[in-house]
């Protein structure tokens, strides 16, 4: 029976074939590099680490080929299987023997037509069943999950007035799927929701949902097939970093989870927000679905409530297997890819439930994704590189190399992690261009606003980097 990571590791060195990552973000691979040897990144973004991950020819990203960064989320993994890096990855493809074990952020219907890939990720109708916004609806009043005043019609069939009306102020407007913010929009005015119809079209079938400016938490949990049955094991959630000035200038984006400040939530919220996640994923299992998704959730007072399920991969995935990791645990993650190589019987009941206790326990830990602020695509000219800086009079200094937040020493440090895009890349508007992580947390006690030294790196980070329109000029 496995009991540790050493044992998972040795268990998977014996499996047949190589083994592959598919994600938008390359550094995201470092979810799996604790118990895989992963021969070949595939993924939307490049940076300057992706060479000590991968040798050129394993190597193979959109953002490389075309030289250009987007707001990748995961429905952009579509695009790897569009020319010209489908060439390169039908070339590689064809001279690997065996099967390609494929750790997937979300799986792909290319990936499961093709024999060569073993992919290790729920079927892409399952995710595409539970990523539906309207669906999580349906599925939260039959379980009786509380969610904000909510209700679903097309634009063309309401009004701003209407809908404030009857979610009484502000709202929010997401259509069916999105992912990280980017199709999420707040609506404050006529304004705001002439905008949304003009992005959406007025025949766009719509989630309009009651605006509740209040802290955002977001879980992890698993869906496992053992000898006993289904099993769900939820992990103790982050607070979400979403909207924050000098990362972003939309107030709907995503920006970064701190694991740290969960330990600032009362423990029978974090218990319930477990609870809750552990029932979906039954439910989930109950119908096909296996391995790890998310939640996201808003905590309302004493309230709460759910926004909606994320079926795959989670942003701050990678940073939670670290943390795990560090704290002498078998990752999620780990879990999520020992059920897809069929070995979940190499785990004990008993040890299961030893998992599912020390999960309950708040992690140590954060991570920010700083995005381009303007609004027209341009190149982003810095001398910043990846490692480990520091900030000294407003100033950011590299003080070593690093890649994650491992390679810290002192509450003062932080770790730019190896994405950065390259000085020639088109950054389009609103795209992320770097993310760092810290030891520590960067909310502050109302988990709304980045603690001042979090803010103050931020801010040194943006001024390092000179906008310039992609098309010529300054800015």
């Amino acid at each position: 029976m496995i009991k540790n990571l050493f044992q998972l590791k040795n268990a998977l060195s014996k499996c047949r074939g190589s083994w592959a990552w598919v994600g938008q973000r390359g550094i995201d691979a470092f979810t799996v590099l604790d118990f895989i040897p992963v021969d070949a990144g595939f993924c939307c973004d490049f940076g300057e680490a992706y060479s000590r991950l991968w040798a050129t020819e394993s190597l193979f990203s959109v953002e490389k080929d075309r030289g250009k960064r987007e707001n990748w989320g995961n429905q952009d993994l579509e695009k790897l299987w569009e020319a010209p890096t489908r060439k390169r990855i039908e070339t590689y493809t064809a001279g690997v023997k065996g099967p390609i074990n494929t750790v997937c952020y979300r799986s792909l219907e290319v990936l499961e037509k093709d024999r060569r890939f073993r992919v290790l990720a729920p079927p892409l109708r399952l995710k595409d069943l539970f990523d539906d916004k309207f669906r999580q609806l349906e599925l939260f009043s039959r379980l009786g999950v509380k969610t904000p005043t909510t209700f679903v019609c097309r634009l063309d069939e309401t009004s701003f007035v209407k809908a404030g009306d009857i979610l009484d102020g502000p709202f929010v407007v997401q259509p069916p799927v999105g992912s990280s913010g980017e199709n999420t929009y707040f609506v404050n005015d006529e304004v705001d929701f002439d905008r949304v119809r003009d992005v959406f079209g007025p025949d766009q079938r719509v989630k309009l949902s009651k605006y509740l400016p209040v802290p955002s938490l977001n879980g992890h949990c698993i869906v496992l097939k053992t000898r006993e049955g289904l099993r769900s094991i939820a992990v103790c959630p982050s607070v979400q970093v979403v909207g924050i000035p000098g990362c972003t200038s939309r107030a709907e984006t995503y920006c970064g989870n701190d694991f740290s400040a969960a330990g600032m939530v009362s423990k029978s919220i974090r218990e319930e927000i477990c609870t809750i996640m552990e029932k979906i994923g039954l439910f989930m299992g109950s119908k096909g679905f296996l391995g790890l998704f998310g939640m996201d959730f808003l905590l309302h007072g004493d309230q709460v409530l759910a926004l909606e399920i994320n079926p795959r991969f989670q942003g701050s995935t990678m940073l939670l297997s670290l943390l795990q990791v560090d704290r002498g645990e078998v990752p999620l993650a780990a879990l999520h890819v020992m059920q897809f190589m069929g070995l979940m019987e190499a785990f004990s009941q008993t040890f299961l439930e030893h998992l599912k206790a020390a999960y309950r326990t708040p992690y140590t830990g954060a991570h920010l994704i700083v995005h381009a602020l303007g609004d027209t695509p341009c190149r982003i000219e810095h001398d910043l590189n990846a490692g480990v800086h520091i900030l000294v009079d407003e100033t950011i200094q590299r003080v070593r190399s690093g890649t994650t937040y491992r390679d810290l020493k002192s509450p003062n440090e932080w770790c730019i992690l190896g994405n950065l895009p390259q000085k020639e890349t088109e950054i389009c508007q609103e795209a992320r261009f770097a993310m760092i992580q810290t030891s520590e947390n960067v909310l502050d006690s109302n988990l709304q606003k980045l603690e001042s030294y979090a803010a103050a790196f931020v801010e040194a980070l943006q001024r390092r980097c000179r906008t310039i329109p992609f098309n010529g000029g300054s800015k």
